[in-house]
């Protein structure tokens, strides 16, 4: 039971995340957009508010989609904290990004997060001809909370009938809620994220303790069988953080399972380095993330290419049999 001293606190944390900037952002001119704008998405698990990012559309054919989960634990994220990055991917990528405000805890706690995230995603292949995006051309991503958000949501896609996701960013996520914050050790004396403050998140996000054992909120510890046909993902960590354990683990584990994995650990940096520095890190992971959906994107597009050029092929060939 959520208690109202936690919900003061939630709303406290709220207004502190909802006026801090991030120090590594980048100039909106650089990277000039068709349209920003909001939409309020219906799904089971309440509305979900989403800023979408309109490229300047290149070609005629549909656009992929990059579908962002932000940070803060499941309690105190915004979206807006992301908009930099996600009008250089827009731009830089041509694709569509929907930039997420998914259901925050202690007012809706697990699974109402990674449930309202996968039904957007089922909402967006659902309007895929209406918006002129290709739905098997997906990719997720998030940071820190966010992360765990797109590893959950990759799993829940895989196999889906009418979506492809086709590439996972996890950059530096919380992705085993059951261990103990007080185990996740870090090689500095003070780390930006501290044992207290995880352990608040997770009062708040679930509300029986044992839920963490849950797959849904600890990838982690997804059995390795279950993670085959996983899509290809990019793992971030950091050398001072106290996840960089478990996103290393994950990683490893995804590996095993045959999924292709591009890990990187950034030494000299912390938890939401690719936001608050230093520069040159944040500026290398972020080109990282762009360089992993740019492949994910192009490769779908020549798989599809092939398979249209060899219906056609058998096409000519069937006619030029029946022909008199």
């Amino acid at each position: 039971m959520v208690s109202l001293w936690q919900k003061l606190q939630a709303k406290l944390l709220r207004a502190f995340a909802k006026r801090m900037k991030a120090k590594f952002t980048y100039d909106p001119a650089r990277f000039p957009l068709r349209a920003v704008a909001e939409q309020t998405i219906a799904t089971p698990w309440g509305p979900a508010r989403a800023l979408f990012y309109w490229p300047h559309s290149q070609t005629a054919t549909t656009l992929p989609v990059y579908l962002n989960f932000h940070g803060g634990g499941f309690v105190a994220g915004t979206p807006e904290h992301d908009d930099s990055y996600c009008r250089r991917l827009a731009h830089n990528l041509n694709c569509l990004v929907v930039n997420l405000d998914y259901a925050l805890a202690p007012e809706q706690v697990f699974p109402a997060a990674p449930r309202q995230c996968f039904a957007v995603l089922e909402w967006l292949a659902g309007q895929a001809e209406a918006l002129g995006i290709d739905p098997q051309r997906i990719a997720v991503g998030g940071h820190s909370a966010g992360g765990n958000l797109a590893a959950v949501v990759a799993g829940l896609a895989r196999g889906h009938r009418t979506l492809k996701v086709v590439h996972q960013l996890i950059d530096y996520a919380a992705l085993d809620l059951a261990q103990d914050p007080a185990l996740k050790t870090s090689t500095v004396a003070r780390p930006l994220l501290g044992v207290g403050l995880m352990r608040f998140f997770m009062r708040c996000y679930l509300s029986d303790p044992a839920q963490a054992l849950d797959p849904l909120a600890s990838p982690l510890l997804s059995p390795v069988d279950s993670l085959v046909g996983m899509p290809a993902a990019t793992v971030i960590t950091a050398q001072y953080d106290i996840l960089r354990g478990e996103g290393e683990a994950y990683a490893e584990k995804l590996r095993q399972a045959g999924v292709p994995v591009r890990l990187r650990m950034f030494e000299g940096c912390d938890h939401m380095f690719t936001h608050l520095g230093p520069d040159e890190s944040a500026e290398q992971a972020w080109q990282l993330m762009e360089d992993s959906l740019r492949e994910a994107f192009q490769v779908v597009d020549v798989a599809e290419a092939g398979v249209r050029a060899q219906h056609d092929e058998g096409s000519l060939h069937t006619i030029s049999t029946i022909a008199p």
